[in-house]
C-alpha cells in the first residue's frame, strides 16, 4: 500500500479544506495518507513516504511561514526524506502564486523529490470550485502522475 503525506498551513480552514480534499483524492486509490499542521510535523512524517503534498496560504506574496519551517526541517532531516518520492503542491492566493510556487520548486529540487500532478492554484474566494481539482491532484499524487 502506498504512504502520502499532506501538510498544510490554513489560517481560517480554506487551505486546510483542500488539503483535506487531495488527501480524500488520495486516499480514494487505496492510499495511506496522513494529514497533518504545518507546525506539528517534521522529517520523521516522511520516512516510508511515496509522496508529499504541501498546501499553502500565500502571506505576504509568499508561502505561509509554518510550512517554510517544515521545509527547513525536512532539509535538516533530509535522511528521512527518499530521492525521487512524488511531490505535489496547492497555494491559496490572493495575489500571483508564481513566486510561492517557485520557492518551494527550489526546496523539492533540493530534497530530491518529483513533481507530479504540478501546481494547484486556487484563488482564496473560489474555495468551493478548488476542491475537486484539489481531489484529483491527490489521486494524480497517489497514482504517481
Amino acid at each position: 500500500m502506498s504512504k502520502f503525506l499532506v501538510v498544510y498551513q490554513s489560517f481560517g480552514g480554506k487551505t486546510r479544506s483542500l488539503a483535506e480534499a487531495a488527501a480524500d483524492g488520495a486516499r480514494s486509490t487505496g492510499a495511506q495518507v496522513e494529514l497533518k499542521e504545518a507546525s506539528s510535523a517534521d522529517a520523521s512524517d516522511m520516512a516510508g513516504t511515496d509522496g508529499l503534498i504541501v498546501a499553502t496560504t500565500q502571506p505576504f506574496d509568499s508561502m505561509a511561514g509554518e510550512i517554510k519551517k517544515f521545509l527547513e526541517k525536512l532539509w535538516i532531516g533530509r535522511e528521512s526524506v527518499a530521492n525521487g518520492i512524488s511531490f505535489a503542491g496547492i497555494v491559496c492566493y490572493k495575489t500571483d502564486p508564481a513566486e510561492t510556487e517557485k520557492d518551494i520548486d527550489v526546496i523539492i529540487g533540493y530534497l530530491g523529490m518529483k513533481m507530479v500532478g504540478g501546481w494547484l492554484a486556487v484563488k482564496e474566494d473560489k474555495i468551493e470550485t478548488g476542491k475537486e481539482p484539489a481531489r484529483r491532484l491527490g489521486i494524480a499524487v497517489a497514482q504517481g502522475g
